[in-house]
């Protein structure tokens, strides 16, 4: 079976700057994966590369079975590459319901589905996008990438400045779409154990290599290692 996502010996950065070094991934259908490691070692930079905003200086990607190299950015998302950016990107003259039906592609992610997801977004559904709060504004770019109808969800640091609130609100998505939606699903998240305890995987990043893969539950478990590795202790 060919897998959804692999990369081989990746290599990429932004102009001569070198960011990754040989990194290696596969995913499959259904995947969920906790991108870890301390501030500027390249996670970001990762999801940046699946979606085409970086120089590929090596190695290969391949996307269901095709070059993903060749594909433009739009490209990406339209095959099935949903990505919620660290920066939320949320336009403020489009409604929330604009946001969504904008982007929408066939498929069982429409609007009625998301917002029973998110009833919070429904309720604003006519706001535009500086209208809605930090948490709101989350949850649209989450929804937004929902409506791509995407085989693979990138996350770059959905919990980031949230209220510890709207953090649990948003763990519990996360974790229904990881356990339910059949996506694949990268996190990167700076509360280490969040993100291990929703995803299946884990890899640790430092200076744009790969310290550790396994098992987000045996790192969850191995504190010291853990600590070790991406120096948190929540």
């Amino acid at each position: 079976m060919t897998d959804l996502l692999r990369m081989e010996g990746v290599s990429a950065g932004y102009g001569d700057a070198l960011v990754l070094d040989g990194i290696d991934l596969t995913l499959a259908a259904g995947d969920s994966l906790a991108l870890l490691g301390r501030n500027g070692v390249g996670k970001t930079t990762l999801l940046a590369t699946l979606m085409g905003f970086t120089r590929l200086r090596g190695g290969r990607l391949h996307w269901q079975g095709r070059d993903l190299a060749r594909m433009a950015s739009h490209r990406r998302a339209q095959g099935g590459i949903g990505w919620v950016p660290q920066e939320r990107w949320v336009f403020p003259s489009l409604t929330v319901a604009e946001h969504l039906s904008a982007v929408a592609r066939p498929g069982p992610w429409d609007i009625p589905r998301v917002f029973q997801v998110f009833p919070r977004l429904e309720e604003r559904r006519k706001n535009l996008g500086n209208q809605l709060s930090g948490g709101e504004q989350q949850m649209l770019a989450i929804a937004r990438a929902l409506m791509v109808n995407p085989s693979l969800l990138l996350l770059d640091e959905p919990m980031e400045g949230l209220a510890p609130i709207i953090v649990q609100e948003l763990r519990r998505v996360i974790a229904g779409l990881i356990a339910d939606s059949g996506m694949a699903v990268i996190v990167v998240e700076q509360h280490a154990r969040l993100a291990l305890a929703m995803t299946q995987r884990a890899m640790v990043l430092d200076r744009g290599r790969v310290v550790h893969a396994g098992e987000s539950a045996a790192l969850l478990a191995d504190r010291a290692l853990l600590d070790r590795l991406v120096s948190v202790a929540a």
